[in-house]
């Protein structure tokens, strides 16, 4: 049953964001451009409500969050193949997969790429396991390190997003 609400949930947010133009190689360079706020608005919108929701389903035990350790060099690399990739191919996962399903190729083209890097980071990873665990510092989160529930950072951080986006950002066209 879990199996099932996460495909329809899954859908869900990729019908979001096709009927958002997220899958628009040009509507996401023009948000990279800081000209079409759209996307931004609505990856804002992803986030805050997102946030919200997770944090209210674990409270109420219908969530099992799993925070992963914070690997620093880990983060610095992954984000740097991360921006990489954005800059490269204009799309980021998610909307690369929208895309795809769209049948654009050069999603595809993506995607397969994606998945290649991933099989290249799953080969080298014993090799560079030691240097990533290095910096390990756990299972940080602000929660965690405040001895609160993270609801309570997430009810103000989504309102900051909201406030964001409907007061500050305004499109540039």
């Amino acid at each position: 049953m879990k199996l099932f609400l996460g495909l329809a949930i899954g859908m869900a947010f990729g019908a979001i964001l096709q009927l958002g133009g997220a899958s628009s190689y040009k509507k996401i360079m023009g948000s990279l451009l800081l000209k079409d706020m759209d996307i931004i608005k609505l990856i804002l919108m992803a986030i805050a409500v997102g946030t919200v929701g997770i944090y209210a389903l674990d409270l109420v035990d219908m969530a099992n969050l799993s925070i992963k350790p914070t690997y620093i060099v880990g983060i610095v690399i992954a984000g740097l193949i991360f921006g990489v990739g954005f800059a490269v191919a204009g799309y980021c996962p998610g909307t690369c997969i929208v895309a795809s399903a769209e049948g654009k190729t050069d999603a595809m083209v993506t995607v397969l790429g994606g998945l290649a890097g991933a099989l290249i980071y799953a080969l080298v990873y014993p090799a560079i396991s030691g240097l990533i665990s290095v910096t390990n510092y756990g299972e940080v989160t602000i929660p965690s390190t405040l001895g609160i529930d993270g609801i309570w950072i997430a009810i103000p951080f989504s309102a900051i997003l909201f406030v964001l986006m409907f007061k500050v950002l305004k499109d540039r066209y």
